[in-house]
């Protein structure tokens, strides 16, 4: 089964497409490297097909998802304060990037979309653990970002008929987010 995974060289990406490529997925990684690597993808590069590309510029990356079965759409832009200076980058990345993998995905006919969503769409939440009913309450660009494509895959899910899972992180860390860190403070 072909698989697609729009940011699969960035933190959350690769781990789920080193899973996938152990169970014998055929699996497509599509990165801008904006803020993946290709070193989390170093010790499965030769079992993955990579495609350098931007999701929020029409391309022929598109053409990727021919014969897929699921797409994995985690390509974003992440972080609250760079939002916050730069609102329209994190728009194009995470809303125009949403769009057009959704609309590739209806084009040819993806039988479902997985997005990794935020939980900052909450806000600063009144009870914790913060559950899926809480209000939706962005307070920075990013979180609107990210729940502006949220609510661009639901509602072509009705229009279109296609499949969608919204998954609404909250902190996520791990072995590879720590290489990560240490790199932007190495470079201030």
């Amino acid at each position: 089964m072909k698989i697609i995974i729009t940011g699969g060289a960035g933190f959350i990406g690769s781990h789920l497409a080193e899973f996938l490529v152990k169970k014998k997925y055929n699996v497509v990684i599509i990165d801008n490297l904006s803020t993946g690597r290709l070193e989390n993808i170093l010790t499965f590069r030769n079992k993955v097909k990579f495609v350098k590309a931007d999701i929020s510029k029409n391309g022929k990356w598109v053409e990727n998802f021919k014969n897929t079965k699921i797409v994995f759409h985690f390509a974003a832009l992440a972080d609250i304060v760079p939002s916050i200076k730069n609102p329209k980058k994190y728009f194009q990345s995470n809303v125009v990037g949403t769009e057009n993998v959704a609309s590739a995905s209806i084009k040819y006919k993806i039988g479902k979309i997985i997005y990794t969503a935020s939980s900052s769409c909450y806000g600063i939440p009144k009870k914790y653990p913060t559950s899926e009913m809480e209000s939706i309450k962005p307070q920075y660009p990013y979180a609107l970002t990210k729940n502006l494509g949220e609510q661009i895959l639901m509602h072509y899910a009705k229009i279109y008929k296609i499949q969608v899972s919204s998954m609404r992180l909250f902190n996520v860390y791990g072995t590879r987010e720590l290489s990560l860190t240490l790199m932007k403070f190495m470079q201030t």
